[in-house]
């Protein structure tokens, strides 16, 4: 009996998803490669912006450890920022194969986002002042990203590195995450460990904000308002993509530096 020379054939490639159009656009996040790739300027923005100030006083838990690299050592910072630009360009490469890239989505992406950023500011602002009192959106247009006299190319940087890095840590990494791993090793079914991903990390994202030298004095109020921005934060990610939820985090700070700070 001879053996076949026949070779086995090639294991199929992986298709690439359809991006969705018209109504299903607004009812589809959007893909995690596109999400990622889109969100690229404000990293950008955030990482040479740091080269670029005198950015010293930054309160926010991300600047303030970033800062305090750049302080030790340039060089360190530089290692520092290309080991997270290459994180991102593997994810990217591993996503590659079975996600569909949508650079045209940047536009309706900023646009979906300046919207959210609005709605929040104000429904987030109404709905602390009904739980724990204050004035209507008084928490929303006082929260800001450090001190009031940063300059306008400052701000942006902190808006910047808020609104990536925050969306990273407590969104992709402790909300996805997090509930990845209560479903894995908890067992638990995948809308209760969502469940509580949401709030565990909603609440970690607010107390971040109080935490070394330079962070807020704590307040109900505040705390408040940042528990529930990060349970808006976690929605946005969770529905419409990590794109959406950076840009909104983003823009929303800005807001609140140049509008109403």
């Amino acid at each position: 009996m001879t053996k076949s020379s026949e070779r086995p054939p090639k294991p199929a490639a992986p298709t690439k998803a359809k991006a969705p159009t018209g109504w299903r656009r607004l009812a589809t996040p959007y893909d995690p490669l596109t999400s990622l790739v889109l969100t690229m300027p404000v990293f950008l923005a955030y990482h040479l912006g740091l080269l670029l100030t005198d950015l010293r006083n930054g309160a926010d838990l991300v600047t303030g450890l970033m800062v305090e690299v750049l302080d030790r050592s340039l060089l360190g910072y530089v290692a520092l920022t290309l080991a997270i630009a290459a994180g991102v360009i593997l994810a990217g490469r591993r996503l590659r194969a079975s996600h569909h890239l949508e650079l045209r989505s940047l536009v309706p992406v900023i646009g979906e986002s300046t919207i959210w950023s609005f709605v929040l500011l104000v429904s987030v602002g109404w709905l602390t002042a009904q739980l724990v009192g204050g004035a209507w959106l008084s928490e929303g247009t006082l929260l800001q990203l450090g001190p009031r006299t940063l300059g306008p190319i400052e701000r942006v940087v902190m808006a910047a590195g808020a609104g990536f890095h925050e969306e990273v840590l407590f969104r992709v990494g402790l909300f996805a995450g997090g509930a990845a791993a209560l479903e894995r090793w908890a067992k638990l079914p995948g809308a209760r460990a969502a469940a509580i991903a949401a709030i565990v990390s909603s609440f970690l994202f607010s107390a971040a904000h109080y935490v070394g030298g330079l962070g807020d004095a704590f307040t109900l109020a505040s705390f408040t308002f940042r528990f529930f921005m990060g349970l808006a934060f976690v929605a946005l990610y969770r529905f419409r993509g990590f794109a959406v939820a950076v840009y909104t985090h983003t823009i929303y700070d800005l807001l609140v530096f140049f509008v109403f700070g």
